[in-house]
């Protein structure tokens, strides 16, 4: 009978060594990458100093290289990141200071993009609310630095994206099939300039994801007018739908 007992506790400390073992094999084994980050902030020196100027606060965008987002994407097993311009965008009152500004950030976006293949994406920003200029952009960006969508802001000057002075822009982007990346922007503290970057960021900044999906009532449409061809894609909505897949809307 002891014998038998002082067996089976042999056979049962073996299994749980090697259990132990296994598990720890498998911890020290590196993961392959595998995620696709759609929601990846980019930034040059001369807009990161435009966006703290202007009280925005983006101290992990300070001194930003590939390098570094390559080893925040290691650590959370990122194969490819899709990367783009955050708020406040690119438009500091002067059009053309904006154009200018908004290709710069595109060409250099495309160069990450070409200098690491298969680890970097491209959503481009535009010069809004200059909508000429955007257009413009929204031509060189798909068609010559061949990005993979754009990225805009829900909204511009206090205006969201359902103002009709976005239809042309809107029809541009539906007639390309263009996928658009929205990322949320404080209306209020765009119009107001008493609102700091706190309240900005704990309040409004998530609430104005809402409000841009209330103000423009589906993905396609726009002033009243559909456009069934553009794929849009709302960051922090998205996100919260990954999470909760049981509570998200089904239309």
């Amino acid at each position: 009978m002891k014998d038998s007992r002082r067996q089976f506790l042999k056979m049962a400390a073996a299994a749980a060594a090697g259990r132990v073992l296994s598990s720890t094999s498998l911890a020290q084994t590196p993961v392959k990458p595998f995620r696709i980050d759609t929601h990846h902030h980019f930034t040059i020196p001369k807009l990161y100093a435009l966006s703290t100027a202007k009280g925005v606060s983006q101290p992990t965008l300070k001194d930003w290289t590939p390098e570094k987002s390559l080893e925040q994407m290691e650590q959370g097993s990122v194969a490819t990141s899709i990367i783009s311009i955050s708020d406040p965008g690119v438009w500091f009152t002067d059009n053309g200071a904006a154009r200018a500004l908004a290709r710069e950030c595109n060409e250099y976006g495309a160069k990450v993009v070409k200098d690491y293949p298969g680890r970097f994406g491209l959503f481009a920003v535009l010069p809004l609310p200059d909508v000429d200029g955007a257009i413009r952009e929204v031509e060189y960006a798909l068609d010559a630095l061949k990005a993979d969508g754009i990225g805009i802001l829900s909204s511009y000057q206090g205006e969201y994206l359902g103002n009709p002075a976005f239809t042309p822009l809107m029809e541009v982007l539906n007639r390309r099939k263009a996928v658009v990346f929205c990322h949320p922007y404080c209306a209020a503290c765009d119009a107001q300039a008493t609102l700091t970057d706190a309240q900005n960021r704990g309040v409004e900044f998530v609430f104005d994801t809402t409000r841009h999906r209330l103000l423009t009532p589906t993905p396609c449409r726009h002033s009243r007018r559909w456009f069934p061809h553009r794929t849009f894609y709302s960051a922090r909505i998205t996100l919260w739908a990954a999470a909760r897949p049981q509570s998200s809307p089904k239309g």
